[in-house]
């Protein structure tokens, strides 16, 4: 249901605000779908293509005499490719992204609102093929392929484009500027996707951490105890639940930033800045739902591959929403060209840090903040050696693309630690307060712990410091158990929307028997 309503809402409703600018004539298509008489669909990606929308072929050629376009599929690999609308009986409203030919000008990819299903069949021209069922997100999912569909002239989007007096469209982006701007619109899916892959986090852990709390094992060593006193289930789950909080805190910022944009930080304001940092704050967010939601299901035992405990569907939103609106590698690709570029964007400004304790925040930050600025230097250093060697573009980048996605990754990791940090201090509850800041510091352990081989590379750390690490987490774990159901309470889900057997305490004592039971029977 989220993903469809992204689709429906986000993304193909929004598209025909966003870039039907008010137009009077759009107001049908608009009122179908906000009453959902019909369900609206976003018809960008091709079969042979994947994401680089840059090579859409889809052709919509615009005939004068008429006004009208005929819109085709000039080869089977420019058939539209996995958008949902192969359900029949379902009336469906696509908005369509083809490249809009006029004679001999090619003005760029537009997108184009249509009819692509009636509650019987589909229009004159307009061939849909189902996909196979898909593991862990179904929807119907389709391939489409258009044969010389006559679309009206207002079913062109043209945004800031206009019609000249000839009937000819004049653009004043051009066709490599044009398909940036019709790509925008995916930004609002990025900041829906996000809040939901936060949202699945806390959900997982939740469901996770209860389950950890109210199960008990038994050991060679002792009585019956919990398993959430075992330290490999704490470095597991409080793990888990430390990068939960802190996508969520990276989340909420890019939520205001999107519906209250600030001034003058380029990173959370209104401009190309803002659209970087949301994508890949959606990458970022759909990373951590996926490692979150694999690791409560394994923590779960067999228990935690049950749909009913909900841990693999929510794994199943995290595979599914990496690809969508923007599959999340490439982001951070993009990004990381972008960043390489100065573009909206100056690294942080600051010499090797002395790290005297790794318990302290401002050590945290001044660690995450080099590794982006040396990142950065590394990277641009490259490119000009290059430049200077006259190597083409695509192999300047092409050797350094693992480097450019290290670079984002960076980026993106300090503003998350950044987040965390600041909304922990903001909170009015002190108890929960200082519970949250043991699980930053935790947060920040594991982040020191992933790129360790490289601090220590670059002699900000010493050994000694590296060898203190697996007894902080220790001693972290020791201080938080008495917390950390108390931190997922903090989250306010309620059961029946939480759904899942699994975080119930009944469930722990009968091990599962009657939530799997038929009903009626003893």
């Amino acid at each position: 249901m989220f993903l469809a309503m992204t689709i429906h809402c986000c993304l193909s409703t929004n598209a025909i605000i966003e870039y039907g600018r008010g137009r009077p004539d759009l107001s049908p298509w608009l009122s179908e779908l906000d009453t959902m008489a019909s369900i609206g669909t976003l018809v960008v990606t091709e079969y042979g293509h994947g994401n680089s929308h840059l090579a859409i072929r889809t052709e919509a050629r615009l005939d004068r005499s008429t006004g009208e376009f005929d819109l085709h599929t000039p080869d089977p690999a420019a058939r539209k490719f996995m958008s949902n609308n192969s359900l029949d009986g379902v009336p469906k409203i696509g908005v369509v992204y083809a490249r809009l030919l006029d004679g001999e000008t090619d003005h760029g990819v537009f997108p184009f609102v249509l009819r692509l299903r009636q509650e019987r069949g589909t229009p004159d021209g307009i061939r849909i093929h189902s996909l196979p069922e898909t593991w862990g997100l179904p929807l119907d999912y389709s391939v489409i392929e258009f044969t010389h569909v006559r679309i009206p002239r207002h079913s062109l989007l043209h945004d800031s484009a206009a019609w000249t007096p000839e009937g000819g469209i004049v653009d004043p982006l051009g066709p490599a500027l044009r398909v940036k701007r019709s790509l925008t619109v995916r930004e609002n899916a990025w900041v829906a996707s996000a809040a939901a892959l936060a949202a699945v986090s806390r959900a997982a852990v939740t469901i996770a951490v209860r389950h950890a709390a109210y199960r008990l094992s038994r050991s060679r060593f002792s009585e019956d105890r919990c398993v959430l006193e075992f330290r490999p289930q704490q470095h597991a789950l409080f793990g888990a639940l430390a990068a939960a909080c802190a996508s969520t805190a990276l989340v909420e910022r890019a939520k205001r930033a999107w519906c209250e944009p600030a001034d003058g930080d380029p990173l959370w304001s209104r401009s190309a800045g803002l659209g970087r940092t949301l994508g890949l704050v959606k990458a970022a967010a759909c990373q951590t739902a996926y490692q979150v939601t694999e690791t409560c299901g394994l923590r779960s035992g067999a228990h935690g591959m049950f749909l009913a405990n909900r841990l693999a569907e929510y794994q199943g939103l995290a595979h599914m929403l990496n690809p969508a609106a923007g599959d999340g590698r490439l982001i951070e690709l993009d990004a990381g060209r972008a960043l390489a570029d100065g573009e909206h964007y100056r690294p942080p400004d600051l010499d090797p840090p002395v790290v005297h304790d790794l318990r302290e925040p401002a050590s945290w930050r001044d660690l995450a903040a080099f590794r982006e600025r040396s990142l950065h230097e590394l990277l641009t250093l490259e490119l000009e050696t290059a430049r200077r060697r006259s190597q083409d573009p695509f192999h300047a980048w092409n050797n350094r693309l693992a480097l450019g996605r290290e670079l984002a990754r960076a980026h993106v990791r300090r503003l998350e630690l950044d987040c965390f940090i600041d909304a922990v201090a903001a909170l009015p509850d002190r108890r929960l307060r200082e519970a949250l800041e043991m699980l930053v510091a935790w947060f920040a352990a594991e982040r020191l712990r992933t790129d360790l081989a490289w601090y220590l590379a670059e002699g900000v750390l010493t050994a000694e410091q590296a060898r203190t690490l697996p007894r902080q987490f220790d001693g972290l774990g020791e201080d938080l158990l008495p917390h950390v159901v108390h931190i997922v309470e903090s989250f306010e889900l309620p059961d029946e929307l939480l759904h899942s057997p699994l975080a119930s305490p009944h469930y722990a004592e009968t091990g599962g028997a009657d939530a799997f039971s038929p009903p009626g029977s003893p």
